[in-house]
């Protein structure tokens, strides 16, 4: 895995196109100057999130839950097989019909924007297994990380106008390819730990 496939991974499991409109029904009930507020604490909150457990999550896992990283692959290749498959299935933006009622910028930048929607189960994951793998490394994470989420402020500086040019019909459909590369990725994620133990065994 190299820079631009981190890159794109990353891109894809975060999915800042697609999930527009789910980032406008998050800040209908706050002011513009408000909803840009959010949206920087969500860069902010996310970025501290994916560091940090992209660079401590390997020692968490050894150390804490005597897990393997092989573990947290097939974990994680499930999670987004199953993330991909519900909002394939499903109107992913059914579980966020309680956020119509009115709250603060910080309380929407941190949850949901920054957690779950920017630094999930799947983006720490596949952050983390960015960071570990030796084709790609810290470099690779971080230029992913600040690659993803920058393009994601760069997005919502400009959310309004970018909703009215592309439409609700365009970003659907570019929601649902996102979502066909996130079931690949959790399927590739599932084989990268299933060879750990095969390899294992046989070895």
């Amino acid at each position: 895995m190299g820079y631009i496939e981190a890159i794109i991974a990353l891109f894809a499991v975060v999915d800042p196109i697609g999930n527009i409109p789910v980032f406008l029904l998050a800040t209908e009930n706050i002011t513009r100057r408000q909803r840009q507020k959010a949206f920087n604490i969500a860069v902010f909150v996310s970025v501290l999130i994916l560091v940090v457990f992209a660079f401590a999550g390997n020692a968490i896992l050894n150390y804490i839950f005597h897990i393997e990283m092989a573990d947290l692959q097939i974990a994680g290749g499930i999670i987004l097989l199953l993330i991909a498959a519900n909002n394939l299935v499903f109107e992913s933006q059914r579980g966020f019909s309680t956020l119509r009622r009115t709250r603060t910028a910080v309380e929407i930048g941190c949850v949901p924007l920054a957690c779950p929607l920017l630094a999930g189960p799947g983006s720490m994951v596949t952050s983390l297994t960015t960071w570990q793998n030796p084709e790609a490394g810290p470099a690779a994470a971080l230029l992913a990380i600040a690659v993803v989420l920058g393009a994601f402020w760069l997005i919502m500086r400009f959310i309004e106008p970018v909703h009215k040019i592309l439409g609700t019909l365009i970003t659907t459909v570019v929601s649902k390819v996102m979502l066909l590369f996130i079931a690949a990725i959790g399927v590739h994620m599932i084989i990268l730990g299933l060879q750990h133990y095969f390899f294992s065994k046989t070895g």
